[in-house]
């Protein structure tokens, strides 16, 4: 009688428990790996878009003309590539309320200008496909600010040691500075602006065209840091947010010290309801907090004589006024109170029709964010974008009212001092992702094993 083969015997029994023990395990691993580099692709291209909406070297008007309409369709391919793009619903309803308005400004101002519109739509399609295409979007920018800080804190440290020893390593890297701003003494490169002259060369501005533009982002970061909380060990998280706190304190920012007191708040209720703690404690370590920066804001110069001064510049309307922080905010309610509903467009000959003796270089730099974009678009348009923001915050804290709020306030205490919503970042509050509202709960429900979460 023949002898069976040990081929045939395992392929009639005997190998195959091995093929099918082992198949799962390679199964796992490839999608482990694919994982990874969904994350890599995440990360790079939250970069890319970080980069885009602060980086003087990709953000100057010459150089956005070409990248961000170049990034629109890099982004745009991607989202048509995957096999069920689903984005958010409110597309439409903001393509609407801005063609709308656009058409209304052109229509009055019988002034047309195809560069300016198509900049405003491409900004708003960036924001757009970022959503769609980056499910874990508040992760991922915890994550890339996380490394956009530690840059900072190295590039900004070195600068102050080589200052202490008598080197200038601004001055012998400047040759190869990418962007060069004369009128503010700064010099950019890829991943870091350096400032020659003081008091700013005393500040970090990270990559980005100004130190308070770096210190809303870091403030942003830590929002995000604080509503997903949940997914970290206690350990992870402050490690996360001592990083950014330090890389914030650097900035020596006015205003994004301001808004940091309201982070530092938001944090300790963040950690009251994870720990399932309703005892008044919290509250006292708020108001703990709150006095600690009272009495850090009246000995900084900085901070308390800086809010007097811009006080008395903007009140006295002493030159240069209308592009001081609270200078701005008057000199816009003129503006919005003359075209509430559609504002008066991005132009310069209309958006300073009513100061014809000034000129857009005399006001470049101002630095109101939040009217100079409800003077430019119009209350409606300010009213939905922060409608928008509370339902993205909303969605990232779990449903949580009170932590939604207050990220709000942080987003615009952050906005009078900079103009974010003029770059592609900040326009992504306009749609708020139901992926990712499904994404944030079932990362939360994977609790760290130190995790105590209080029922809602």
């Amino acid at each position: 009688m023949p002898k069976t083969s040990d081929t045939r015997r395992g392929l009639s029994g005997d190998a195959a428990p091995a093929a099918s023990a082992d198949t799962p395990s390679r199964g796992r691993v490839r999608r482990k790996r694919v994982r990874r580099q969904s994350r890599s692709l995440d990360f790079l291209m939250m970069l890319l878009v970080v980069a885009l909406s602060g980086n003087p070297a990709l953000s100057s008007p010459g150089v956005a003309k070409v990248i961000i309409p170049a990034t629109v369709v890099l982004l745009g391919v991607a989202v048509f590539a995957k096999k069920r793009p689903a984005g958010p619903h409110q597309g439409f309803l903001i393509l609407a309320l801005f063609s709308a308005i656009t058409a209304v400004q052109v229509a009055h101002f019988q002034v047309f200008s195809a560069v300016t519109i198509l900049g405003l739509f491409c900004r708003m399609a960036v924001a757009y496909c970022l959503v769609v295409l980056i499910p874990d979007f508040a992760g991922t920018y915890v994550r890339v600010m996380l490394l956009l800080a530690a840059l900072g804190l190295v590039f900004y440290l070195s600068y102050q040691a080589g200052t202490l020893v008598g080197i200038d390593i601004a001055a012998l890297a400047r040759p190869l500075a990418l962007n060069v701003a004369t009128n503010f003494g700064s010099s950019s490169f890829l991943f870091h602006t350096y400032f020659s002259d003081p008091p700013d060369s005393y500040r970090n501005a990270g990559m980005f065209w100004e130190p308070g533009a770096f210190a809303g982002y870091l403030n942003l970061a830590l929002v995000f840091l604080c509503l997903i909380r949940a997914r970290f060990t206690n350990r992870d998280f402050y490690i996360r947010f001592a990083v950014l706190s330090v890389c914030l304190l650097t900035t020596e920012s006015t205003v994004g010290y301001i808004a940091y007191a309201v982070v530092v708040c938001l944090a300790i209720m963040t950690r009251a309801r994870r720990a399932g703690r309703a005892s008044i404690l919290p509250y006292l370590g708020i108001i703990v907090a709150l006095a600690l920066f009272w009495v850090l804001a009246a000995n900084l110069k900085f901070m308390a004589p800086k809010i007097q001064h811009s006080v008395l510049v903007a009140t006295t309307q002493a030159p240069g006024w209308q592009v001081d922080r609270l200078g701005t905010i008057l000199f816009d309610l003129d503006y919005i109170a003359a075209r509430p509903l559609t504002g008066w467009g991005m132009l310069g000959e209309t958006r300073l029709a009513l100061n014809p003796e000034l000129t857009e270089d005399e006001i470049n730099g101002r630095g109101n964010g939040l009217s100079n974009f409800a003077a430019t678009f119009g209350l409606p348009a300010l009213v939905v974008w922060l409608y928008f923001s509370y339902q993205t915050l909303l969605q990232l804290s779990s449903r949580r009212k009170m932590f939604a709020l207050m990220g709000v306030l942080i987003l615009v205490i952050v906005l009078n001092d900079e103009c974010f919503l003029n770059f592609p970042f900040f326009l992504i509050f306009f749609f708020p992702s139901r992926k990712g509202r499904k994404l944030a709960h079932a990362l939360t429900l994977r609790q760290p094993k130190d995790a105590v979460v209080c029922p809602k």
